[in-house]
């Protein structure tokens, strides 16, 4: 059983947690573990561990994949070297981030190339960092700029649903025309590489333009089989599913 941070291994109601060694991968069965990415020279490897554990925890779970033991272990997140008591979350450590694992010089004095090396380090991984952020903001950005469109087009199937529930009858192109362009909203929005908070706005997009797209089919039936008692309320009459819907398959949007 691995020993969680904060004293709470001596807690007895506090849940357990399983540590298994597989390849390059220190792995934890238990709720809310987090991913750590660690950079150890040219090997890489990922520890799962609380994120309210201590970054001396994460040296003790480091020891276990590598052999290396904590005393002689430093770690950089973000640049810089964090001491062993600091909490993981307070540092800001979250779910996929990256750590640098160094090892104690033997001595006080560093080597010059060692020094230059390790350097180097930090300012990769803070390219890298800011390349992740770029990113996502990108992602972001692109699926704001899908959204005011779609909100056009929700304004236009909105309408057209009043129409049809009214009892007056539309023309198919209508129909046709709005499905269309929401269609090729849905592809506007699977060509956009969003990671992140990106990633989770395209998803709810595409879910949106989705039931666009179904209401659009339900009033096509309904406006083949015009009411001659319409409903005022249009969202208390929602007619069975047609064998024509457009969207049958939606996963390849996901």
């Amino acid at each position: 059983m691995m020993e969680e941070s904060g004293g709470a291994a001596a807690a007895a109601a506090a849940p357990t947690t399983t540590t298994t060694t597989t390849g390059n991968e220190v792995e934890h069965t238990g709720a809310s573990n987090i991913k750590v990415q660690v950079s150890y020279g040219s090997n890489n490897f990922d520890v799962f561990v609380l994120p309210q554990s201590t970054f001396g925890d994460l040296k003790m779970e480091i020891a276990k994949a590598t052999g290396l033991e904590p005393e002689a272990q430093n770690l950089l997140f973000r640049g810089k070297e964090k001491d062993e008591n600091e909490r993981l979350d307070m540092a800001g450590v979250k779910d996929n981030a990256k750590v640098i694992l160094t090892e104690n010089s033997p001595t006080k004095d560093k080597d010059k190339d060692e020094e230059e090396h390790e350097e180097k380090e930090k300012e990769n991984l803070e390219k890298v960092e800011e390349e992740e952020v770029k990113e996502i903001s990108k992602g972001v950005e692109a699926v704001s700029l899908v959204r005011k469109e779609n909100d056009e087009f929700a304004e236009q199937v909105g309408s057209l649903e009043a129409v049809v529930c009214s009892g007056t009858q539309v023309s198919d192109k209508d129909f046709l025309f709005l499905t269309e362009m929401l269609m090729r909203q849905l592809l506007k929005l699977d060509g956009i590489d969003a990671q992140g908070e990106g990633r989770i706005q395209r998803k709810l997009e595409v879910r949106r333009v989705q039931g666009l797209v179904e209401t659009l089919d339900d009033l096509k039936v309904k406006n083949s089989n015009p009411n001659p008692n319409p409903n005022p309320n249009p969202s208390s009459n929602v007619p069975e599913a047609s064998a024509t819907k457009a969207t049958q398959e939606w996963e390849v949007f996901e």
